[in-house]
């Protein structure tokens, strides 16, 4: 199982005689708006979404369709390949993500006769300890729910200059969405997050002299409401995954050959046995000295992921000496 606490992007550490201070790039986790628990490595995805009403539409008689109402049209699409997709592409972001592993099974799709407009009651906690069993993960993502209420317009206008007129068209495709997850995590026999996205937005527009030119620069109906279901999963994906940023961080070079010794060893990835032995010189030296080896120090507790420990061993080095380097760095 993999775990995630920072992942080195960038880490050319060499000593250079010249100067002290050093930098490298990180990438660091943003804390999502659903924290999961760290007892939580792995998921199964099932989709629990698809009501008789759903229907594989075939892209082009879809898009004939909304041609023979002159683009006009206000109705709800249920698209049982954009519940698919949502569901796959969502396993793909958490994977991606390195937070978590993911199952998602081929016979993936609860049945279900009710209601689109309805959401189920949560699943019984038996058939959830079942599946988690079954796929051997922590908890399990549903797709209980989603629906997607499709707009588009379709206006012919004249533009006109001194010696003629020209025709003008625009097309507008605008895609609105439910969708409710849930995640049960049977050890607890809690639903640690249900959550409802409710009447969000996708939109795509276009303005052309040319009819066909109009529509080339226009997703089809069937591709809109496949990008709409990316959209869902992405905007679920960033509020139970970490996002990562680019950062810079800094450390310094001792010059003596024992204690830079754990930059050697962080170089290599070996930020365990680097933390070890700045450890044994935090009282190396005067103030100032160990004022660098306490944030050396700080820094990889911070890439073993111990965050306290990292803030208090920044605070105790601003404390010993201070340096703008270390206020930023906090």
């Amino acid at each position: 199982m993999r775990k995630l606490y920072f992942l080195l992007v960038l880490l050319f550490i060499t000593i250079q005689l010249t100067a002290q201070l050093k930098k490298f790039q990180v990438e660091v986790p943003q804390a999502p708006k659903f924290k999961i628990t760290d007892s939580i490595q792995s998921f199964t995805l099932l989709n629990r979404s698809l009501t008789p009403e759903f229907k594989n539409y075939n892209e082009d008689s879809l898009q004939v369709a909304f041609f023979r109402k002159n683009f006009d049209a206000n109705l709800i699409l249920l698209d049982s390949i954009t519940s698919d997709t949502t569901l796959r592409v969502l396993g793909e972001l958490l994977y991606d993500s390195d937070r978590f592993d993911i199952v998602i099974p081929v016979e993936r799709n609860i049945p279900r006769n009710l209601s689109y407009i309805k959401t189920p009651s949560p699943l019984d906690w038996n058939y959830v300890e079942e599946m988690c069993d079954l796929y051997k993960t922590d908890a399990l993502i549903v797709l209980e729910n989603i629906a997607t209420r499709v707009v588009t317009n379709y206006d012919l206008n004249k533009e006109y200059n001194a010696y003629s007129s020209y025709k003008t068209h625009y097309a507008s495709i605008d895609f609105y969405y439910r969708a409710h997850w849930r995640i049960y995590y049977p050890k607890s026999k809690n639903i640690i997050v249900d959550f409802i996205m409710n009447q969000d937005t996708v939109f795509w527009d276009n303005f052309e002299y040319d009819l066909i030119e109009l529509f080339k620069g226009l997703p089809s109906v069937k591709q809109a409401s496949t990008e709409t279901g990316i959209k869902i999963a992405l905007e679920f994906s960033d509020i139970i995954s970490p996002t990562w940023l680019q950062e810079t961080r800094y450390y310094y070079v001792t010059k003596k050959a024992a204690i830079d010794k754990s930059i050697k060893l962080a170089s290599e990835g070996n930020w365990e046995e680097a933390l070890v032995n700045w450890n044994q010189y935090t009282n190396y030296g005067n103030s100032a000295t160990r004022s660098k080896i306490m944030l050396n120090v700080a820094l990889a507790y911070e890439m073993t992921g111990d965050l306290p420990n990292s803030i208090e061993w920044a605070q105790i080095s601003s404390q010993k000496y201070y340096r703008e380097v270390t206020n930023h760095y906090l």
